[in-house]
């Protein structure tokens, strides 16, 4: 028996590789989406206090 390690097949290691990329990818993707849904967030939260505001000056007009 000899102790020498086994060097795995290369096209295992493309294909791999090619997943981790795709991966990486996918995840820079639900990143990028994730973001925008944050950014809807906060122009909503934004747009309320501004309906907010308003009509607290509304009442103080009136």
């Amino acid at each position: 028996m000899t102790n020498q390690p086994l060097m795995p097949n290369p096209s295992v290691d493309r294909h791999l590789l090619g997943n981790l990329r795709r991966a990486r990818l996918e995840m820079q993707e639900l990143g990028l989406q994730f973001d925008e849904v944050l950014s809807r967030f906060d122009e909503e939260i934004r747009q309320q206090r501004m309906k907010r505001i308003q009509k607290s000056l509304s009442v103080q007009n009136d």
